[in-house]
């Protein structure tokens, strides 16, 4: 059966859809940060700063690296062919800017301790971008924009700052790429040597716990209400919820199984995160029922404790207890945990602006 647009979507003039362009803006914010992790130590060597450019091919290759080079500039090419206009050339120009910012982007990392600047790279990242520009061709064709607009207008509330909304939690899943943090978690457990604190009660084991837990639940419940506040109808919010968090939990079991030893398949869950869970589970019983803004206000309310409880976390992990963990060499583990620690702290203030920015448009009528 045919797809039709609703009523609602067919009786008014629809503005243009503006995800790809905020998908792009997260998106450069995602490459930059694995680019450029951890952001100290930055060095001269004395070499000829332009010299790699000219370096004989291949000058530096891994049959893995390059291939993640590829992949992650596709989503740079599909993101600005989609942005600009005309289309016949918008492929060329998602191209062209995805090897112009893996030029700069290369050229920055020479300075980078355990980095290498490599002309490879940035044909990869090219290459990437060209498939990416070929493939929003396909996107970009009327039978996918109609799609994409059935879908807008069914399922999400209007407004510029639900598309922002719905880029923005894609890049939630993001924080769920670093096993050694618990699924929905905002804390890490220190592992290695015992780390002393202060503790504002007299159990401090307990003190840890509830951290633990209630900052799992006041998380669970922040995404699970920002997720709320995006769709139109109360009905749909339920299965919207779950899919969100069953998603999350899968990529939280691919990395683990990509990441950690065998052995350590399970050292993202634990009784903490479990009964933090439940308890979430059971709020959101009861939350997802409210009227709308007062469940945009709930999550800004959670989404703040939820930092809070990042901040008031008084452990830090040490690396060298941690990487017995993985299976993997410390600079993909470093790319990895770096990306997801970043966006992590990132993302609940975003969410926080997202909603904020629901609850009082610059127009009324614009939700």
């Amino acid at each position: 059966m045919r797809a039709f647009p609703p009523i609602a979507y067919l009786a008014r003039d629809v503005a243009p859809s503006r995800v790809s362009r905020f998908f792009l803006a997260c998106y450069l914010l995602l490459v930059l940060v694995v680019s450029f992790y951890p952001f100290t130590g930055w060095r001269f060597t004395g070499e000829p700063v332009f010299a790699f450019y000219t370096y004989p091919l291949p000058y530096y290759f891994t049959l893995f690296d390059n291939l993640v080079n590829v992949l992650a500039y596709i989503p740079i090419g599909t993101a600005v062919a989609l942005s600009v206009w005309p289309r016949s050339l918008s492929w060329l120009l998602g191209a062209l800017a995805g090897t112009v910012l893996s030029c700069g982007v290369e050229f920055v990392q020479q300075f980078i301790p355990g980095r290498v600047a490599s002309n490879m790279d940035i044909l990869s990242n090219g290459f990437g971008a060209l498939i990416g520009g070929v493939l929003a061709l396909l996107l970009s064709s009327r039978r996918w924009q109609r799609r994409w607009q059935i879908l807008r207008y069914s399922h999400l509330r209007e407004g510029s700052a639900v598309e922002w909304g719905v880029v923005w939690l894609v890049l939630w899943f993001v924080t769920q790429f670093d096993p050694t943090v618990p699924f929905l978690g905002v804390v890490v457990e220190a592992r290695g040597l015992p780390q002393p604190f202060d503790s504002p009660i007299a159990n401090a084991e307990l003190f840890l716990r509830l951290l633990e837990g209630g900052g799992m639940m006041l998380q669970m419940i922040g995404v699970a209400l920002f997720v709320a506040t995006l769709m139109r109808h109360a009905r749909e919010i339920p299965a919207a919820i779950r899919i969100t968090l069953l998603v999350g939990l899968l990529v939280k079991l691919a990395f683990a199984g990509m990441l950690l030893q065998p052995a350590q398949f399970f050292s993202w869950i634990n009784r903490n995160i479990i009964v933090g869970g439940v308890a979430g589970a059971l709020l959101l019983w009861g939350l997802w029922r409210l009227q709308w803004r007062l469940r945009a206000f709930l999550g800004v309310l959670s989404l703040a404790a939820a930092a809070a409880v990042s901040w008031a976390w008084p452990l830090t992990p040490q690396m060298s207890a941690t990487l017995p963990l993985f299976r993997w060499h410390y600079g993909h583990l470093m790319h990895f945990s770096g990306l997801a620690a970043v966006i992590g702290d990132l993302w609940p203030y975003g969410a926080i602006l997202i909603l904020l920015r629901m609850l009082w448009p610059r127009q009324q009528g614009q939700l």
